[in-house]
């Protein structure tokens, strides 16, 4: 995982409607995560040479009000995968940014 602070101008396009940035100790930051994943199934089924495989997302965060405490999430600008396939699932069946 490496963090980085950025002009939060720069990713104001891209915060969801009724979000805003979450900055910690008054810095904006947006991340580069990777993950491994192993024994991965879609909806219960392995799927054949797509059980194993390594992503990198590139992600921002932020929080929204829900009228009685803050709550926290993030957002991911990109995720990069080595298998087409799974990015395609990705892409058209969950309209994720691989």
């Amino acid at each position: 995982m490496a963090n980085y602070f950025i002009d939060p101008e720069l990713l104001l396009p891209l915060v969801p409607r009724g979000t805003q940035l979450d900055f910690w100790d008054n810095q904006c930051y947006i991340s580069l995560v990777g993950f491994m994943f192993d024994h991965s199934e879609l909806n219960g089924i392995a799927i054949p040479f797509h059980q194993s495989f390594e992503e990198v997302n590139l992600r921002f965060y932020v929080k929204y009000f829900d009228g009685i405490e803050w709550k926290r999430g993030t957002v991911f600008i990109s995720e990069i995968v080595p298998k087409w396939g799974i990015a395609s699932i990705a892409n058209n069946l969950y309209k994720e940014h691989h």
